[in-house]
C-alpha cells in the first residue's frame, strides 16, 4: 500500500481535536508517552505508524478500501488486511473495524 502525501496531510490535519489523540498528546507533555511519539512534523505516531483519528471515518474507509480492493491483494480477508494495514496505520479498535469492513464486502 502506498501512502500518498495528501492522505498523510488529511491524517495529520484530523489529529487535533480528536479526543483520544488529544489525551495522548497531553500525556506526552507530562512524560507519559508509552508507545506514542510526537513526530518531527507534529503528528502523533504509534510505534512509528500513523495514528488515524477516530473521528475521521472517511479516511479510515479510504485506507481500508485501498488495502482491500488493490489488484495485487485480491480482496484479502480480515486478518490479512489488518496485518497489511497495521504496518502503516493505527487507530483504536482497528482490528474490529477492518473485520467488519471485510464482512460487508459483496465480492468476498
Amino acid at each position: 500500500m502506498t501512502v500518498t502525501p495528501s492522505l498523510f496531510d488529511e491524517i495529520r490535519a484530523g489529529q487535533p481535536g480528536d479526543i483520544k489523540l488529544d489525551r495522548i498528546r497531553a500525556g506526552m507533555t507530562n512524560g507519559l508517552n508509552g508507545p506514542f511519539k510526537l513526530h518531527e512534523d507534529g503528528s502523533i505516531r504509534h510505534k512509528g505508524r500513523w495514528c488515524v483519528p477516530m473521528k475521521c471515518e472517511e479516511i479510515k474507509k479510504k485506507i481500508m478500501e485501498e488495502g482491500h480492493n488493490t489488484p495485487y491483494s485480491v480482496h484479502p480477508g480480515g486478518d490479512k488486511l489488518y496485518k497489511d494495514l497495521k504496518n502503516n496505520f493505527w487507530w483504536p479498535k482497528m482490528k474490529k473495524e477492518v473485520a467488519e469492513f471485510v464482512a460487508r464486502c459483496l465480492n468476498c
